[in-house]
């Protein structure tokens, strides 16, 4: 068996939708309020509006060989 570990990073305004979609799922789900989600997600907005947001996003990859 194999791990890898690819890392994205991300920053600037193109970086939002990224959030967006998760927050906005979170809220859906009731697992948090729709003033919260809206509160973060200004921030966020508001951060990249500045140069000051950043998201880095690990993605693991594994394989495996079944012997026989």
């Amino acid at each position: 068996m194999t791990v890898e570990v690819h890392t994205g990073a991300f920053t600037g305004p193109a970086t939002v939708p990224l959030l967006t979609g998760p927050a906005e799922g979170a809220c859906s789900t009731d697992a948090v309020t729709r003033g919260r989600t809206d509160g973060w997600i200004a921030e966020q907005r508001a951060r990249a509006g500045t140069d000051r947001l950043f998201l880095a996003l690990p993605v693991l990859v594994a394989a495996a060989t079944v012997l026989k």
